[in-house]
């Protein structure tokens, strides 16, 4: 028994005690990681967060950038050029390009800006008018004109005297107001390749200011100014124009004098027999033997054009005041008005719709409705607007040349 009892002693005192487990250190070890991977996540989540302010930031201003360059792009989505503001002042819109006229040459470019063809001139202030498939250029403070198709130069001629303004009818047939020294003034008429058909000089009825031909060159209206010694006194002088000038000549045929003391500069014809004539404030209109005057007469003219159906006056009520324009049929009656903006850059008339540049919009206006049919926001300051084909426009700002569709 005591040996039995000694051996199973021993055996209890050799056997191993149980190991000891200690639970709060093991979940202490647990629970590090699992708070550096909260740690890790809160961190992570504030960068996510972070990027995603700067990504939205960035992207929004991507998007405004790329509005901003789409309303750009809009002026030059179709076609058209960079170039300097010098430079654009030279650029005037005619048949599918432009005509580039500087002092010593006029050149015709296309719409991307690449020189068709280019004639040397020798001008000081030439100035660029253009009438159906011609375009006519003059040194208003020379004696030299030319006239111009999409092919090249049609004439270039020298006048007798300095040239003082000019005119250019859709077939080409042009005449020129020239000084003389022993009249007020003289109205030289040339046809489309140069060659002389009449010369009328004013030794009454005052200085020749300005001059149109009707739509049908059936007839050349000549405004001028006398002076009675105390004030100003308009007349206007017209021309028969004939259609076969081959044996016949342009012949005087009717002289009007309106009743008011204003220079009247302005002319538009109504249609092919009666014309209105407009100063600062006054408008008459004119044919048939008749002289009315409109009334009320308007308070400040900036510029009167015609339309197939009428005629249309730009005004306003004075310096700084909004812009107006007063469409007129073909009988003087008021049709409507349109209040336009506060500066009037430019305009083109086509038909019975108008384009006109005003501040930083472009109207396309139908005259015949009286309504605006659509306004293009520019972004940069127009200088000349003109119809391009049937659809689009070409824009000259000072930042270069935009065909934008309309």
């Amino acid at each position: 028994m005591p040996e039995n009892n000694r051996n199973n002693r021993t055996n209890i005192k050799t056997k191993k005690p149980p190991e000891i487990t200690d639970h709060k250190a093991e979940k202490e070890i647990e629970t590090k990681p699992k708070r550096y991977a909260t740690a890790l996540l809160v961190i992570l989540s504030i960068l996510l967060v972070a990027v995603s302010v700067i990504l939205v930031y960035m992207i929004s201003n991507h998007i405004e950038a790329k509005r901003g360059a789409k309303e750009q792009l809009r002026l030059s989505a179709i076609a058209g050029f960079d170039c300097e503001y010098s430079e654009a002042q030279q650029l005037y819109p005619y048949k599918n390009g432009l005509l580039k006229v500087t002092a010593t040459r006029v050149a015709y470019l296309s719409i991307s800006g690449n020189e068709i063809y280019g004639v040397d001139v020798d001008m000081s202030n030439p100035i660029c008018i253009k009438s159906g498939d011609y375009a006519m250029v003059a040194d208003t403070d020379g004696f030299l004109c030319a006239v111009f198709s999409e092919e090249g130069i049609l004439y270039y001629k020298h006048m007798t005297g300095k040239i003082g303004n000019f005119a250019l009818a859709p077939s080409g047939l042009s005449a020129v107001i020239i000084e003389e020294g022993k009249s007020f003034g003289g109205v030289y008429i040339m046809d489309k390749d140069g060659s002389f058909l009449a010369q009328w000089s004013s030794y009454e009825s005052g200085y020749p200011i300005s001059l149109a031909f009707a739509p049908d060159e059936s007839s050349l209206s000549v405004t001028l100014v006398d002076t009675d010694g105390s004030q100003m006194v308009p007349h206007v002088k017209q021309f028969a124009i004939p259609s076969d000038r081959t044996y016949e000549r342009p012949t005087e045929s009717a002289f009007y004098t309106p009743s008011c003391s204003d220079i009247m500069p302005l002319i538009a014809y109504l249609n092919n027999d009666t014309i209105a004539v407009a100063g600062i404030s006054d408008v008459a209109v004119i044919g048939d033997g008749k002289c009315a005057m409109v009334s009320p007469p308007f308070p400040c003219v900036t510029s009167i054009f015609s339309y197939e159906g009428g005629y249309a006056v730009i005004y306003s009520d004075g310096v700084d005041q909004p812009v107006r324009l007063a469409i007129f049929d073909q009988q003087a009656n008021q049709k409507s008005e349109i209040q336009l903006g506060n500066q009037v850059k430019d305009y083109d008339v086509s038909g019975s719709s108008v384009l006109i540049a005003v501040d930083d919009d472009i109207y396309l206006i139908n005259l015949d409705s009286g309504k605006v049919e659509s306004a293009i926001p520019v972004d940069e300051p127009v200088l000349r607007v003109s119809f391009f084909g049937t659809k689009n426009i070409c824009v000259v700002t000072q930042a270069g040349v935009r065909e934008i569709s309309i």
